[in-house]
């Protein structure tokens, strides 16, 4: 994951809208949607399963 993804994935693990999300690293609604998708999104523990899963790649 890079920055930018990984800021995502944490803003929508915390709870934050998608559209909330979006505004906060400028991006389309749909994008920041499909990012947090593949990271198990709208289920909050995949989400902060893929940010654990990310650092202990990195």
């Amino acid at each position: 994951m890079n920055a930018t993804t990984t800021m995502i994935v944490t803003m929508l693990a915390e709870g934050n809208p998608v559209w909330y999300v979006a505004a906060m690293v400028n991006m389309r609604s749909h994008d920041v949607y499909v990012i947090g998708l593949a990271a198990g999104y709208p289920d909050k523990a995949k989400l902060r399963c893929a940010l654990l899963a990310a650092r202990q790649a990195a």
